[in-house]
């Protein structure tokens, strides 16, 4: 009976260190065409709420490489965040031809919704970047 009732004491004290509480918020952020070593290089322009927290307090991967091509915004932005290729969850360009829809499709594209970023025809402008007319 005593090995019993050390048991689920022993239970009761290891708990915490065994169940991890779910984050309360996560931030992801991607700057597109800022080099990892930037922050090292520009650290004393950085405020200690800002980008050093999120250094010191963060996940930052300091020697990431994409395992396709090409490294497009869109396609780029879905790997970081699903943890997987194009391949595999779909976004395969910042546009694309669509064969079943027979039109090209923008990969924020999302006809159940007002478009924010579009150009004057209602055309989406490129992820990350403006293409003139």
């Amino acid at each position: 009976m005593k090995k019993i009732i050390s048991f689920v004491v022993l239970g009761f004290i290891l708990q915490p260190v065994f169940a991890q509480q779910k984050p309360k918020l996560i931030v992801g952020i991607v700057v597109d065409q800022m080099r990892q070593e930037y922050l090292y290089r520009f650290e004393s322009k950085f405020g200690e709420q800002g980008f050093k927290r999120l250094m010191n307090q963060g996940f930052m991967l300091k020697n990431a490489h994409y395992n396709y091509v090409p490294t497009f915004t869109g396609p780029g932005h879905a790997s970081i965040y699903t943890g997987t290729t194009p391949a595999t969850h779909g976004i395969i360009s910042n546009d694309w031809y669509d064969r079943n829809l027979k039109k090209e499709v923008n990969c924020v594209g999302d006809s159940t919704q007002k478009p924010v970023g579009t150009d004057e025809g209602g055309k989406y402008l490129p992820c990350g970047y403006y293409r003139p007319p």
